[in-house]
This record gives structure tokens, C-alpha cells and sequence, in this order.
């Protein structure tokens, strides 16, 4: 019968680990996905699992029967949780929010959580009080410890590699509590021994070993402190999926359930105190040697992208986490099992493991919490790391007073530190030519201005380009075809800031209400002071809102009332940014478009498959009841596409369009957009005039992030690029097979004219020449310039006349230009795949 409470404890860790995540999800949704959110949530997690082993200390006269309660409790918990989040995400709930701030929002978390943690918290006493005798606290604590920390990693996997996009969220949080509820009943059944003699109780409780407090707060506290700078160090250089995230944490899991049972091993022989400082001392000294590893075997910080497939990806994170943070991990998790050993307890198991466990966990939650918001940001990852190092070497010296050996070798490690500095390490990874400017480094993630000789870059995390200077006129179109398609915006929002190119079209245009949404505040910044001489100083002016908070959770918590909203490029595989392109999201952003209103969602084809670009489509329809697809340019291997949803048929009125375009300050024109009828180019299709213009198919939803677990798994490359993006040739056949589905159908939004038509036809075949061009097949090319040339001569006359001479050298020749920058383009690409190899590169990839 002991066995299965030991197997209760398993499934015990996997629904908290598994709670944990899907708590982070369903806090993101509703109170925004950012880093206060992040710290929120996993801070009351931390709080409520430390004041649980605290309060459990004292013991029990039934531990089984508390333990058994107490899953019971976890279970009630996870699905109230699930209806509390699911409250929070109406409309009303969200203004709510709005009003009480970040301290009402965090307290609002607090309350979801910490009852529930608290209960997951009281557990681990109170079942080593009914499994592990005083005198075998460590041994057994540390082998129960161990198995609980293994099951946690079951659970992490389990919601990281697609529990909620098969089964749902709702489902997974229904998942959990009928593990916890398992748990309980088993244990319910098995029930408490019945004791042969009363338990004594102490005049004097025993006093612990000097430092044994200090070092289990200190252990704490760096070994959560340290996990943040991984992650965030990490992030550098991968695609930052769910996926990786899943594969990094299984890493900090495993190692922690591996030291813990090396624990269970040598305190057969080894001094408690002894074996807890050794551990922290191996701790510190691997933390350095880690850095440096890391360095090593991501050369110097360079991309690591799929090339195979999601298993083989995975397994090479896998193998990377391992070699870097497992060994510091690892040693980090003999500590605390050596420390209630050290303790000194000869009554009740449960008064170290809960004393310890909870000075341990507040440790870990003021760990979390600092590194996040003040060592990234005033010392940043690199001095973290040395910091993280010095600190668990000191607590080895500390716990190490009688052993001058162990003491020696701290002071060792120490000097090491200070030798092998990791502030000394890479921080970005740069081209030959390439220089920083700038970088800003926070929770949210590390923020960079490079000049890479031609152009000026904001970047995100070492390799997600937000925009450029040398993008200027595309970055600004994304921003004034929204704005021309609607007749007259007064009130427009941009969720989604990056350099602050394509919201300045609405300066341009002369826009009355301008509200830019970022969510990283450093992005934001940094646009500011680096980039106003492209975006015309757009946030030093007294017409223009800057709002620092997540997208989403701004359009369900705002009153406001929209004429036009964009949503800027977004990863479709970077963790959170699915729910984005989430069904719930659409909905929300249709509920604050006023009368005639339109919202634009910009797709990056060259980071999208068909399969995933048809899941946000179907998506987009269910949400609008008429959805139009443009062309923001015609670049054959870096295609962006956008669909402009409204609740009535769109109708562009090309005489307004005229009147407009000829009132744009010299800043903001723009050659492709030289002549009104240059709208029909752009135009793809409308995709809401049949209802099979999609396959049918998923939809993503919140309850079903479909397109978060799929987009990473189609990430697929090799040596020589990327493969199944929907671009080049392979979208040409695709929005030409579209059109040629939708034939006949009613298209309202250009007038239905042969000049129109023509336009049309001369859009498809621009973006088949800049395919010829690219590839090199000069006659396919020329041919497609005449007939160009040919259907849209007004179009051409007014480019030859707007554009800069020196990009129009070739303008006479049908569109020459086009392919001079096609050139520029693709040596750029190609300068950044040799640098990238399978890098993605976006325009505004955050909210």
C-alpha cells in the first residue's frame, strides 16, 4: 500500500506542474501576456506552495488522510480556477481589470492561485510525516522529493508538446484535477496506519545546524533567479515555441529530480551540511562553466533552428539544456534534501521538510522576481549569472564553516568566477560589418539597434528583427493601405509598435486619434530615440497614444471605438503570440470597430505554410462576416499579405483614394502607391464570397490553441533553406487558383470595371516577374515587365514620377526597379540565412 502513495505522489507533481502552465496560459488571456503577468503567476505560485509546507510543519495525527484531503482540495481548485479565468475574460471583467491597475491585477492572480498552491504546498510534509521517519528525512525525502519533481516533468511535457490543442484547455485543466482527484481517493482508501505507540512531543524542539536557514532561503532564491537568466538566455537562440520552452523546463525538472535522488544516495555516507555545500559549490562553479559552454556550442550565440523535424529539434535542446544548465540544476538539487537532513529533527519528518521547504520556496518566488525586474534591467543576464555564481558559492563557505577543505574550494570557485567573468561573453551574435548601437535588456526580453552597414535594425532577443530602416516604405505601407481602404479614419490603433514605420501612416494621412500599442517597453524606446527619422517622430507627437500592455488584453478592456485597427506581422510560432490569430482575439477586435469600421491582420507568408495560413483565414471568417486578402508587396521570397475583416462588404472608393495620395506630406509617399488604381494590384481576392474560397478545416481558439502547437512543428529546413513556406512560386499558384475558384462571384470592394480588371492582372503578373527576376530567368522576366507595362501604363507613368531617381533606374523598361531592389533583397537574404541559417525575421513580432 506504501508503494501506491508513493505513485500518488507522482501524479501529484504532474498535475501542479501541468496547473502551473495552465495557469500561465489562462492568466496571459485575460490579464495579458507580459512579463508582470509571467511574475505574477509564478510568484503566487511559489507564495502559496511556502506558506503550504510552512502551516504543514506541525504535522498531522492522520497525515495520509490530511494528504489524501488536501489532492482532494488541489482538485476543487484547478476547475474553480478554470471557470475564475474563463469569468475574467468578458468584456466587463476586463475593464474591471483596467481600472484597479497592475497591484489589482496581481492581487486578482493571488487569489486564483495561492489557495490552491498552498494546498499543492502542504502535501510534500505531510506525506514524508506518513512515509519517512525522522531519522530518514533526508533518504526518504529527497527519494519522494524526486519522484514528485519527475511526475511535475511528466505534467510540463504533457502541456507543452499539445495536451491543449488536442484536448482543449478547459479539457487539460479537467485533466488535472482528475489526477489530483486520484490521488486523493487512493490515498482515502489506503488510509493511516494505526499507531502502536503516542507520539512524544519535545519541551525543546532541536535547533537546526548554523546557516541552514540562510542557505535554504539563498538556495532558493539563486535557483529560481538562475532558471529566469536561462530562459532569457536561451531565448537568444531559439525559435521560442511552446515547444522549446517545454523542452528547456523538462531539462531544470529532470535535473532537479536527478540531484534529488543523488541526495537520497550519499547521505547514506555523506555529512547532511557537508553534501549541501558541496552541492552549492558544484552549483556555482557550473553556472560559470555553463555560460561559457553555452557559448561554445551555440558558436557564439548563433541561431539554433529546426532543420528535420520537431523531434530531432527538440532532442538537440534537449541535449543543449543538458550540457549547459543541467549540471548547475543538477547539483542544486541535493541541497535541500541535504538540508533537512542537516535540520537536526528527531520527532517528525514533517517540520523540516515544511519549515525548510517554505524558507526554500519564498527564496525561490524573491529570486524569480529579482532577476526578472531588477538584475536584467540594471545589471543585465551576463552580471546575473556571475551574481547567481558568487551568491551559492558564498553559501557553501557559509555552510562550510567547519570544513576547510570545502571552505578552500569555495574561495577557489570564487576566484574562478571573477576569472571566467561571463560578462566577458557574447551577448548578440553579429555579421562581419554589423555594430550595436544600442541594447536594453528586461523580463520581457533583450532589445537591440544594429547597423548592418545598409540598415538600421530592431531587434528582439538576438534574432528576431522587428523592422528596419532599409524597410521603410514597406513597414509604412502596412500602415496606409488599412488606412486607404476606409474611407475616412478619425480613431485608428496599431497593436504591435516595432520601429513605429507603419503607424506613422497615420500621421501622414492626417489622422486625428492614434493609438500604438507595444508590449515591451524597451521596443517602444528604442523606436523613440533610434528610429524617429523614419517614423517622422511619431511618439513626440501630442496626437499620438502610446500604450505599454499587451494588444489584446487593451481592445477587451478599453471602451474605445475604432474606424481602423492593424495587427502587426506576429511569429505564428513564438509562444503566446497564437492567441493572436485566436478566434477570441478576432471577435474582440470586431466588438471595438465602430460603424464601417475594418480590421487589417498582416500575415508573414515566408513564415507561414499554406496549412497554417489557411487555419488563420478559416479563423478570420469566423470571426467577420466579410474578409477581403491584399498584397502589401511583391516580393517573391519575403511575401506579406494581409486580411481586412469588416461586418459589411468593403468598398474602396478610388476617387477618395486619389485625393488622399496626393495629399501625402514627401515623407510618406510611396511609388506603389502612386496612382489610386495601383489598389487593385494589391488586391488578392475576397474570401468571404463563397463559402468554399477555404477548405474547410480548424480554427484556432483559445480553448484550442490549434495553430500555436502546429506552426512550430512546420518549421522545417535544411541546408539549403527554408522548405513549404507559402511564398514564391508556390503562392503565385495559389492566389491564382484562388481567383480562379472565385470567378464570377460578387467582389464589391473595386468597381467592377476593365481598368480594375486589368489592374488585377498586372499585380499577378508583377509578383510572377519578381519571381523570374530573382531566379534569374531574364527572357520569363522581361516578358512579364511588357505585360505589366501593358495593363497598367498610368500606374507606371505616376511611379516613374514619385519615386527617387535612384530607384528607378530601370522604371522605362516596365518596373526595371523592382528588380534592382529584388537584388538588394535577395543578397540580404542570402547575407542572413549564411548568418541565421533558419532564423525568422519579422516585422513587429510582439504585441
Amino acid at each position: 500500500m506504501t508503494a501506491l502513495l508513493w505513485a500518488c505522489f507522482a501524479l501529484s507533481g504532474a498535475s501542479a506542474l501541468g496547473l502551473e502552465l495552465l495557469w500561465l496560459r489562462s492568466a496571459g488571456l485575460v490579464l495579458g501576456t507580459t512579463a508582470a503577468t509571467a511574475a505574477a503567476v509564478v510568484a503566487g505560485y511559489f507564495v502559496g506552495l511556502a506558506a503550504g509546507a510552512w502551516l504543514a510543519r506541525g504535522g498531522s495525527d492522520r497525515p495520509v488522510r490530511r494528504y489524501a484531503l488536501l489532492e482532494l482540495g488541489v482538485a476543487a481548485g484547478a476547475v474553480l480556477s478554470c471557470l475564475a479565468f474563463r469569468a475574467l475574460a468578458a468584456d466587463g471583467a476586463q475593464r474591471a481589470l483596467d481600472a484597479v491597475g497592475t497591484a489589482g491585477r496581481v492581487a486578482v492572480v493571488a487569489l486564483i492561485v495561492v489557495p490552491v498552491t498552498a494546498a499543492l504546498g502542504a502535501t510534500l510534509p505531510t506525506l514524508c510525516q506518513a512515509l519517512a521517519a525522522p531519522s530518514l528525512v533526508g533518504r526518504r525525502g529527497a527519494a519522494l522529493y524526486a519522484l514528485n519533481t519527475l511526475g511535475g516533468a511528466v505534467g510540463a511535457a504533457a502541456m507543452g508538446f499539445g495536451l491543449p490543442a488536442v484536448l482543449g484547455v478547459t479539457a487539460s485543466y479537467v485533466v488535472t484535477a482528475a489526477a489530483s482527484t486520484l490521488a486523493g481517493l487512493v490515498a482515502l482508501a489506503i488510509g493511516d496506519a494505526p499507531e502502536t505507540t503516542p507520539r512524544a512531543v519535545p519541551a525543546t524542539p532541536p535547533s537546526p545546524a548554523r546557516g541552514v536557514w540562510l542557505v535554504a532561503v539563498g538556495g532558493g532564491f539563486v535557483g529560481m533567479g538562475l532558471e529566469i537568466l536561462w530562459v532569457t538566455l536561451f531565448a537568444q537562440v531559439l525559435h521560442n515555441s511552446v515547444y522549446s520552452f517545454a523542452a528547456v523546463s523538462l531539462v531544470f525538472l529532470l535535473a532537479l529530480a536527478a540531484g534529488a535522488e543523488l541526495a537520497a544516495v550519499f547521505l547514506r555516507r555523506v555529512d547532511p551540511a557537508r553534501l549541501a555545500a558541496a552541492g552549492l559549490l558544484v552549483a556555482g562553479v557550473a553556472t560559470i562553466a555553463g555560460v561559457w559552454t553555452f557559448v561554445s556550442l551555440t558558436d557564439g550565440l548563433r541561431y539554433v533552428g529546426m532543420q528535420t523535424g520537431l523531434a530531432h529539434y527538440v532532442v538537440r535542446i534537449v541535449g543543449l539544456a543538458a550540457l549547459t544548465a543541467g549540471p548547475a540544476t543538477l547539483a542544486s538539487g541535493v541541497v535541500l534534501p541535504a538540508l533537512w537532513a542537516a535540520f537536526g529533527e528527531r520527532e517528525s519528518a514533517a517540520r523540516p521538510v515544511g519549515a525548510l521547504t517554505g524558507a526554500n520556496l519564498v527564496g525561490g518566488a524573491g529570486g524569480a522576481l529579482a532577476a526578472a525586474f531588477v538584475v536584467l534591467p540594471w545589471l543585465g543576464l551576463r552580471a546575473g549569472f556571475l551574481l547567481a555564481a558568487v551568491v551559492s558559492l558564498v553559501l557553501a563557505a557559509v555552510l562550510a564553516d567547519d570544513d576547510r577543505r570545502l571552505r578552500r574550494l569555495a574561495y577557489a570557485g570564487l576566484v574562478l568566477a571573477v576569472v571566467a567573468d561571463p560578462g566577458r561573453a557574447p551577448l548578440t551574435y553579429l555579421d562581419p560589418g554589423e555594430t550595436v548601437r544600442v541594447i536594453q535588456e528586461s523580463a520581457a526580453g533583450i532589445v537591440s539597434v544594429v547597423d548592418t552597414g545598409g540598415d538600421r535594425q530592431l531587434r528582439l532577443d538576438n534574432y528576431y528583427v522587428l523592422g528596419g530602416s532599409a524597410a521603410e516604405r514597406n513597414e509604412r505601407r502596412q500602415g496606409l493601405l488599412p488606412l486607404l481602404l476606409h474611407p475616412a479614419p478619425r480613431r485608428v490603433a496599431f497593436i504591435g509598435m516595432a520601429t513605429g514605420v507603419s503607424a506613422s501612416a497615420a500621421t501622414a494621412l492626417n489622422v486625428d486619434d492614434l493609438t500604438v500599442i507595444e508590449v515591451v517597453p524597451e521596443v517602444a524606446a528604442l523606436a523613440r530615440t533610434q528610429f524617429g527619422q523614419w517614423n517622422a517622430g511619431l511618439l513626440d507627437r501630442p496626437d499620438v497614444r502610446l500604450v505599454l500592455d499587451d494588444g489584446r488584453r487593451y481592445l477587451a478592456g478599453t471602451g474605445a471605438r475604432f474606424d481602423v485597427i492593424v495587427s502587426d506581422l506576429f511569429i505564428p510560432w513564438h509562444a503566446s503570440a497564437g492567441n493572436l490569430y485566436s478566434l477570441d482575439m478576432y471577435r474582440t477586435a470586431a466588438r471595438r470597430l465602430a460603424d464601417g469600421g475594418l480590421f487589417v491582420q498582416w500575415l508573414p507568408l515566408y513564415q507561414l505554410s499554406r496549412e497554417e495560413f489557411e487555419v488563420i483565414a478559416r479563423t478570420f471568417l469566423a470571426a467577420f462576416p466579410h474578409v477581403t486578402l491584399w498584397r502589401n508587396d511583391f516580393y517573391p521570397n519575403r511575401p506579406v499579405l494581409g486580411l481586412v475583416g469588416a461586418q459589411r462588404p468593403l468598398r474602396v472608393d478610388l476617387e477618395r483614394v486619389g485625393a488622399r495620395l496626393a495629399g501625402l506630406p514627401a515623407w510618406g509617399r510611396d511609388s506603389l502607391l502612386a496612382a489610386p488604381r495601383a489598389i487593385g494590384m494589391l488586391y488578392v481576392a475576397d474570401l468571404s464570397s463563397r463559402p468554399d474560397a477555404i477548405p474547410a478545416g480548424p480554427v484556432t481558439r483559445d480553448d484550442r490553441p490549434v495553430l500555436e502547437f502546429l506552426a512550430p512543428r512546420l518549421t522545417r529546413t535544411s541546408a539549403d533553406g527554408d522548405k513549404d513556406w507559402l511564398r514564391g512560386a508556390a503562392l503565385a499558384d495559389y492566389t491564382e487558383a484562388l481567383a480562379t475558384r472565385l470567378a464570377g462571384a460578387d467582389e464589391p470592394a473595386l468597381p467592377p470595371t476593365v481598368g480594375m480588371a486589368e489592374a488585377r492582372r498586372a499585380g499577378a503578373a508583377l509578383f510572377r516577374y519578381a519571381i523570374a527576376a530573382t531566379s534569374g530567368d531574364a527572357a520569363r522576366a522581361d516578358a512579364l515587365m511588357r505585360e505589366v507595362g501593358r495593363l497598367v501604363p498610368d500606374v507606371i507613368a505616376s511611379a516613374e514620377r514619385e519615386a527617387p531617381s535612384a530607384e528607378l533606374a530601370d522604371v522605362r523598361r516596365n518596373l526595371g526597379r523592382l528588380r534592382s531592389e529584388q537584388e538588394r533583397l535577395r543578397q540580404q537574404l542570402q547575407s542572413m540565412e549564411q548568418r541565421l541559417g533558419t532564423a525568422p525575421a519579422a516585422g513587429g513580432d510582439r504585441r
